[in-house]
């Protein structure tokens, strides 16, 4: 039986990627920082989905549910997938934000990535002389190619994902072993809905209070109405099966105007462009 591991099951593109992936037929070993956290879909498939526990921050955690996997693996399965998922993001203005954001947003964005990345790539065929060439698919962000203020961590995070992802990709061409990135916009998620009023912003009282107010009614309130998470797991679901995938793919509401205008455009018009529609513009 083909299985894969997908990391940040308990909600979100996770929850939906685990589900979509144990309807056709996949065995599935979903990460949760909480062993509960993955009962639902324990229940729902309970001869196909099994849960892992670990923090992405945690390398022996990590490194004892990838000897659980192996150990768990009859000889007629092979691990086909790994889906990086896991993620957070934070933001504000760079001035008021300080180092251990941007730190703890890069351990479990980039750092968190490597480490279960590096733990599983012997299962998914990365050594010489194996017959079984998995897939790792990345999930990224249209903010790893498009940075807008007040997410710099968050940006940051993703481009540094991008680049590893390409280099990584290369690296493992010797093994057959593929890396994928998905570049999504507002999705479905929690995130949304915990994110926190632009009268409760703690950023109120700084020279930039006009502009988060407007920044907040133009992408905030956009992000509550998301893409589908499933959308997001039926692409992962198409990945896996299809044998010449892309290397990256995108996924927004309006993709020419959230992602392919904003590339062509030079850096300064694209600039004065946020400036404006943000309240960002310098006022004497």
């Amino acid at each position: 039986m083909d299985a894969i591991v997908v990391t940040g099951v308990s909600s979100g593109i996770g929850f939906n990627a685990a589900t979509t992936l144990c309807e056709d037929g996949y065995k599935v070993y979903g990460s949760v920082r909480k062993k509960e956290d993955g009962d639902k879909l324990c229940k729902l498939y309970p001869d196909l989905f099994k849960t892992i526990v670990f923090d992405v921050r945690d390398e022996d955690a990590i490194k004892k549910a990838s000897e659980f996997v192996k150990n768990d693996l009859t000889d007629n399965d092979r691990l086909v997938g790994l889906v990086n998922n896991s993620g957070i993001a934070l933001g504000g203005p760079f001035k008021y934000l300080n180092t251990d954001i941007f730190r703890k947003q890069l351990e479990v964005n980039v750092l968190g990535v490597v480490s279960v990345t590096r733990n599983f790539l012997n299962l998914l065929g990365a050594y010489k002389g194996s017959k079984n060439q998995g897939k790792i698919i990345m999930i990224s962000s249209v903010s790893g190619h498009r940075a807008y203020p007040y997410m710099s961590p968050y940006s940051a995070s993703k481009f540094a994902l991008e680049g590893m992802s390409d280099s990584l990709r290369r690296e493992l061409m010797i093994f057959g072993v593929d890396v994928i990135l998905i570049e999504p916009g507002p999705v479905e998620s929690e995130i949304w809905s915990k994110a926190p009023s632009k009268e409760d912003n703690p950023f109120i009282g700084t020279e930039y209070e006009e502009s988060l107010k407007a920044f907040y009614d133009q992408v905030v309130e956009k992000g509550k109405a998301p893409l589908p998470a499933s959308v997001i797991g039926n692409a992962i679901k198409n990945i896996i099966q299809n044998p010449k995938p892309k290397t990256r793919y995108v996924y927004t509401k309006d993709k020419f105007k959230e992602f392919t205008i904003p590339g062509i455009l030079p850096d300064r018009t694209l600039d004065k462009l946020m400036a404006k529609r943000l309240k960002l513009e310098k006022k004497d």
